[in-house]
């Protein structure tokens, strides 16, 4: 082992040079009580082997052998994890690290990274107090009034009671954390069947100067119109069923392959509620055919049973500027929509269904903070802690929801028939076959109003409290 490593520092420095997009999975760093250090990052398809360099309280200059080097060669329950029961560590103490990863036979390294000691946990990943003993959700404690808030359990489903207003999620995205957040790689699907590709790709989800950037991108701009129209595409990281069209499609006459790629990220493997406040502050998309997806989604989705799916909308807005019912209102982006969604269709297009707040300013023109508070029979929603309307709900929404976030595009139920983009007729019909044959036809229309980052799904926090 020594003589590998001894060598391996070369290796590295060779195998970084691939020149490849690849980047590597964010490590999980947990601090075990009394003594040791587990460290581990998710399995994706195509990596080999994974190496762990790790240093208490002394930094890394560059490429250099840790206290901790250890060459992982198996995969255990979804993850490439490094564990001891040796390393003692206290609070306040910085595990400095970095981590090689071959990826389809290429090397890739995610340098100069920390992680400050602050928690520990137990061998079984409970997190735990200094004494070694499990925290409770302070819903025990004879101060703590409790909430009708409940926070799931992902691995077991159990419901824990929580304390009234406790902050239950917080995320400012200072880095991707992917613990918290799984990157959809998949074809849409219902309810809104936008016409996108959600990709795990740094083009479309990315991480930087403290916000989460999803953006939309043009497939064509990748792989050529004859691709488009009559090409085949396998998703590599696909995180829905293999073998189905969710991860597998082929281009045939006016089904054609979706002409966008975008992002979308949930918290359906690690945290999902039952009531609670949710704010998220967020620059919305602006580009013609565009929205935002800021929604809580039912733990218990049955995809296909997409007529009774049901969701609580955090806020929507169309990234068009301009934006008419033909001889009715405004459904531009200078309207937000939120609440509840108990049946979706083509056929029942519904955001003058749910409550609206209009501006002179396009919602999309700056940041806002938008908050969904749900509670049992009931639905509020809120933008710069400005009431704008509410709702009641029944029975079918009493049960754990999670979060998902994501930029979509055009679709069969976010934009009704017979609206007009300025002078721009919407370039298809939802209930149309060849819907998405036709909006991929008006490309260079629509896709003139996607100005640089404009387009993005900006997200500066997503924040959860207890009622």
């Amino acid at each position: 082992m020594v003589q590998i490593l001894l060598i391996f520092p070369l290796l590295l420095w060779n195998f970084g040079l691939s020149g490849g997009t690849y980047t590597p999975p964010q490590a999980r760093v947990e601090p075990l009580y009394p003594k040791g250090i587990r460290i581990s990052i998710p399995d994706e398809q195509g990596i080999t082997l994974v190496a762990f360099h790790v240093r208490i309280n002394e930094e890394f200059e560059g490429l250099e052998a840790g206290t901790i080097a250890v060459d992982v060669l198996r995969v255990r329950n979804g993850r490439w994890k490094y564990e001891d029961r040796t390393t003692k560590l206290k609070l306040g103490d910085k595990v400095y690290y970095w981590v090689h990863v071959v990826y389809e036979g290429l090397g890739y390294n995610l340098l100069f990274q920390e992680h400050e000691v602050t928690d520990f946990y137990d061998v079984s990943g409970n997190r735990v107090n200094v004494n070694g003993d499990p925290i409770s959700s302070g819903a025990d404690n004879p101060n703590c009034q409790i909430s009708p808030t409940l926070v799931v359990d992902i691995s077991t489903g159990k419901r824990n009671a929580v304390c009234a207003g406790q902050l239950l999620f917080e995320d400012e995205f200072s880095t991707f954390n992917d613990t918290i957040w799984k990157t959809i790689e998949q074809f849409s699907r219902a309810p809104d069947y936008p016409f996108v590709i959600y990709r795990n790709d740094m083009r479309n989800v990315k991480v930087g100067a403290g916000e989460l950037q999803l953006t939309p991108t043009l497939m064509e701009k990748e792989y050529g119109k004859d691709f488009i129209e009559h090409g085949s595409l396998t998703l590599p990281k696909c995180t829905a069923k293999v073998d189905t069209p969710e991860c597998t499609r082929t281009a045939f006459g006016s089904y054609i392959l979706p002409p966008v790629a975008s992002g979308c990220v949930n918290t359906r493997n690690s945290f999902a509620f039952m009531y609670g406040k949710i704010d998220v502050r967020a620059k919305l998309p602006k580009g013609d055919w565009i929205y935002p997806v800021m929604t809580l989604e039912p733990l218990d989705n049955d995809p296909n049973a997409p007529d009774t799916i049901q969701q609580l909308r955090i806020a929507e807005s169309a990234g068009n500027e301009q934006l008419q019912v033909i001889g009715g209102s405004d459904i531009s982006g200078h309207v937000i929509y939120g609440g509840p969604i108990a049946h979706l269709t083509a056929a029942s297009t519904g955001p003058a269904e749910r409550a609206r707040r209009y501006s002179p300013e396009a919602w999309s023109d700056s940041f806002h903070t938008y908050t969904l508070e749900w509670r049992k029979n009931r639905v509020v929603v809120k933008v710069d802690d400005v009431e704008y309307g509410s709702a009641t709900i029944d029975a079918n929404f009493d049960k754990p929801f999670y979060i998902t976030l994501a930029v979509g595009a055009g679709g069969s139920t976010e934009f009704p028939d017979q609206t007009s983009s300025g002078l721009n007729q919407k370039p298809w019909r939802n209930v149309a076959s060849k819907a998405l044959f036709d909006y991929y036809n008006s490309t260079p229309v629509w896709s003139a109003t996607w100005r640089n980052t404009d387009r993005d799904l900006r997200i500066d926090y997503v924040k959860v409290w207890a009622l």
